[in-house]
C-alpha cells in the first residue's frame, strides 16, 4: 500500500497537550476516524464518510491533524477563499485542510484552534505564500504517530517533523498566546 493511502493518529503527547491547553475539552476534530478520536476525545467530529471539508464546523474549540494525502480538484472545495483558482490542480491535503481551517475561522465558525502538520512544505512554504502568520511550534522530536487502524501501530522511522499553528481566540487574545507558548514548550521551540 503506497504511503499516500495510509492515514496517522495524532501523537499522544500532542493530543495531551492539545487537551490540557483547551481546558479537557476539544469540541471538534474535522478530520478524524472512529480510531482517530479514540485518541483525541473530540466531542464532535466527522470521519472521511462525513467529509469535514463540506461540513459547518460550529465549535468554540478545534483540533484538526489533516491527512497526508493529495486531494484531486473535484475533491477540494469549491470557493477557496485564501486562494482562488477557475482551475485547480491537485494539492496536498493538509494545504486545501489548512486554507479551509483558516477560512473557517474567518467566517467564525470556531473560536480558536490547534492545527497539526507534518508536511515541512505547507507548515513553512505555503503559510508564506499565503501570509498565514500565526504563533507556530516546532517539535523538537520527530512526532510519534500511529497508523490510523484498530490496533493503533506505531510507526517506525518517521521522517517527517510536527508543526503545529495556534489560530487564538479573538477574547482574551494576548493571555491565550501566552498560554500556548508556555504549554507547548514542552513539544518544542514556539515562535509567535
Amino acid at each position: 500500500m503506497p504511503l499516500a493511502a495510509i492515514d496517522f493518529v495524532s501523537p499522544p503527547d500532542v493530543a495531551g497537550v492539545a487537551t490540557a491547553f483547551f481546558n479537557g475539552r476539544i469540541d471538534l476534530d474535522p478530520a478524524s476516524s472512529d480510531v482517530a478520536n479514540t485518541v483525541i476525545n473530540a466531542h464532535t467530529y466527522y470521519t472521511p464518510k462525513e467529509d469535514g471539508l463540506k461540513q459547518l464546523w460550529k465549535a468554540k474549540t478545534l483540533y484538526l491533524f489533516p491527512p497526508r494525502d493529495f486531494l484531486n480538484k473535484e475533491e477540494q472545495p469549491k470557493d477557496m477563499l485564501l486562494y482562488r483558482r477557475v482551475k485547480r490542480a491537485r494539492k496536498s491535503a493538509q494545504r486545501i485542510w489548512l486554507e479551509e481551517a483558516i477560512r473557517k475561522y474567518k467566517r467564525q465558525e470556531y473560536e480558536e484552534g490547534l492545527i497539526f502538520l507534518t508536511s515541512t512544505e505547507v507548515a513553512l512554504l505555503t503559510t508564506q505564500q499565503l501570509n498565514i502568520d500565526l504563533p507556530v511550534c516546532i517539535m523538537s522530536k520527530k512526532p510519534e504517530l500511529y497508523v490510523d487502524e484498530p490496533n493503533l501501530s506505531k510507526l517506525e522511522n518517521t521522517r517527517c517533523l510536527g508543526f503545529i499553528f495556534y489560530v487564538p481566540s479573538p477574547y482574551n487574545t494576548e493571555a491565550r498566546v501566552r498560554e500556548f507558548i508556555d504549554m507547548f514548550s514542552l513539544l518544542g521551540r514556539v515562535y509567535v
